[in-house]
């Protein structure tokens, strides 16, 4: 599917599809509020959007048009990506108290709006000026495409049925459930390194799906290295190895920057295209706006994030600007540019390093670097998933101000929702840099590394900068051999081994046999096709998003025990 001048469309935006768009953004937005604290994974929502969307409304008599299912996939991308931002509020509350939830929505404002200002210019640069490839924005497409044009009613039954049985499992299991079922099988032998297979975790068989065998495969050879850091001593706690998460963060961080310095080239061309943009003579034939508009717009933004990050977060004048030029444009621009073509966005670990900038420029406090980084990293996730949004909705020849403003509504009512989910999975102990119920491993990432821009290596517990090291250094040398084509093809994949050592042994071996399930017994013995596949997938995910999100209310009203 080539980026084409889009056409004339016949269909109009449908009150159906902005009042259930809607619904679903904040769904989604509370659904990876809790994902990414327990998981550290989310999945950003068009295609969860679009399958819900389609099980609505399939049997109406009104047809289902291309113009509602990519409104509706950008607004659920919108709201499922400003999820990511929990990580933030979970990092600050690590290193020292939490922010209040009038804190938290000013933060998630500024940021979102900062981040949809700069994909005016992203996509000017990114879809209109060059022709790459959007892998992420393919696969939404596909899924769009199957849905309109051979639309499969049973896949609505599908995910019906899927998300019910997954939500009743996810309510009644032990933690902090209605205790129906323990939800977990011990491991017999390595019960006692807590190796058990989670089976009431419907995300780690949806999730496991999505994200590809070899990435479970890692999450296995993960909790197998956090297995044997037990059973040598090195983890203090053998029966939670993932508490000692030094040698899987140093594997995470290196791995990422790595993967930076390979796709330089990328880099370097986002950068060149950056400095050529007032030389273009492309014409954009599907304008968000006016310039005019777009200088206001831009203003009221820079002015908001000012304002709000300077009295209330306590961040100088410079380093607010300094943040904005550099994250919320250049940054966004390498970030988007290299998922564009390579399906990896390095924003996430791009923040540590502008976490040593804040640092640099006078904002040596942990909480300080830390609201820095935050804030460009909230930006980029509104500028990076809508710019990938706008790549599709061009294919289909869906006006860009259509994706822009549904988008735009999204925001105020998901900074809410965001804030308040954290607030209430945020209770006494469940977020914690040392241990805690939520694996957090993120927000773990950027608070340790914010503790260190401030008090420096010796502020690390004992042991803890050897295996930082160590992990780092075994993370470059695995990323350089994915690089060769006669190993990457039998080699577990890095994000898997990285995230598998920082999350509990429990579940890295639960997405390894929920990847077990999904592609070998399901897709190749069973060959079950791939639309259904993913539509169980998303069923069981979604199931544990807001099942997760439910437990406290439901505890509150006294229905579950917890």
């Amino acid at each position: 599917m080539e980026t084409q001048a889009p056409q004339a469309v016949a269909e109009d935006i449908s009150a159906r599809s902005i009042i259930i768009g809607s619904v679903l953004a904040v769904m989604l937005c509370a659904m990876n509020s809790y994902l990414t604290l327990s998981f550290g994974v989310i999945e950003e929502g068009p295609t969860i959007a679009a399958l819900f969307f389609f099980t609505f409304f399939f049997w109406t008599r009104k047809k289902i048009t291309t113009t509602e299912m990519v409104v509706v996939s950008t607004m659920g991308s919108a709201g499922g990506s400003l999820g990511f931002i929990s990580n933030f509020f979970a990092a600050k509350a690590m290193i020292g108290p939490a922010y209040t939830m009038t804190e938290m929505v000013l933060f998630s404002m500024v940021s979102s709006f900062i981040g949809m200002a700069m994909v005016i210019p992203l996509r000017q640069l990114l879809i209109l000026r060059e022709n790459l490839p959007w892998p992420g924005s393919r696969a939404t497409a596909g899924v769009i495409t199957a849905l309109v044009e051979h639309g499969d009613p049973k896949q609505a039954r599908y995910l019906f049925i899927t998300f019910i049985v997954m939500m009743l499992v996810v309510i009644g299991n032990a933690d902090q459930g209605a205790h129906w079922w323990q939800g977990e099988f011990m491991i017999p032998g390595l019960a006692a390194f807590g190796a058990s297979i989670l089976w009431s975790s419907p995300f780690a068989v949806g999730g496991s799906y999505l994200m590809g065998f070899k990435t479970c495969v890692g999450f296995l050879i993960g909790a197998l290295l956090l297995i044997l850091l037990a059973y040598f001593g090195v983890a203090p706690d053998s029966s939670a190895p993932h508490k000692f998460y030094w040698p899987g963060l140093g594997f995470l961080v290196a791995s990422g920057l790595t993967t930076i310095v390979i796709n330089w080239r990328s880099m370097y061309d986002a950068l060149r295209s950056l400095v050529s943009l007032g030389k273009s003579e492309e014409v954009d034939d599907d304008p968000i706006m006016s310039p005019r508009n777009f200088l206001i717009f831009l203003s009221l933004a820079v002015v908001a994030a000012l304002v709000v990050l300077t009295t209330v977060f306590k961040l100088s004048i410079g380093v607010v600007i300094i943040m904005i030029s550099i994250g919320g444009l250049l940054q966004n621009i390498i970030a988007t540019r290299a998922g564009a073509i390579t399906a990896f966005n390095p924003a996430r670990v791009m923040g540590i390093l502008l976490e040593g900038i804040c640092t640099v420029f006078g904002a040596k406090a942990a909480a300080l670097n830390l609201a820095g980084a935050g804030f460009v990293a909230g930006s980029g996730a509104q500028a990076g998933v809508l710019t990938g949004d706008m790549a599709y909705g061009r294919w289909f020849r869906v006006p860009a101000r259509f994706q822009f403003w549904a988008q735009a509504l999204t925001v105020i009512p998901c900074c809410f929702v965001s804030a308040w989910v954290f607030s209430q999975i945020n209770q006494a102990g469940d977020i914690a840099l040392e241990g805690g119920r939520h694996a957090a491993p993120v927000a773990k990432m950027w608070a340790q590394s914010s503790l260190m821009f401030e008090k420096g290596l010796d502020s690390l517990p004992q042991g803890a900068l050897q295996w930082l090291l160590i992990g780092a250094v075994v993370g470059i040398i695995y990323t350089l051999l994915e690089l060769i084509p006669a190993f990457e093809r039998w080699l577990p994949g890095s994000i898997g081994i990285g995230l598998g050592m920082v999350l509990s042994v429990a579940l890295g071996i639960t997405f390894f046999v929920g990847g077990f399930i999904m592609w070998i017994v399901l897709r190749r013995w069973l060959k079950m096709k791939d639309i259904t596949l993913t539509t169980i997938a998303i069923g069981c995910i979604v199931a544990e998003g807001i099942g997760g999100v439910m437990k406290p209310g439901l505890i509150h009203l006294g229905w579950i025990a917890g």
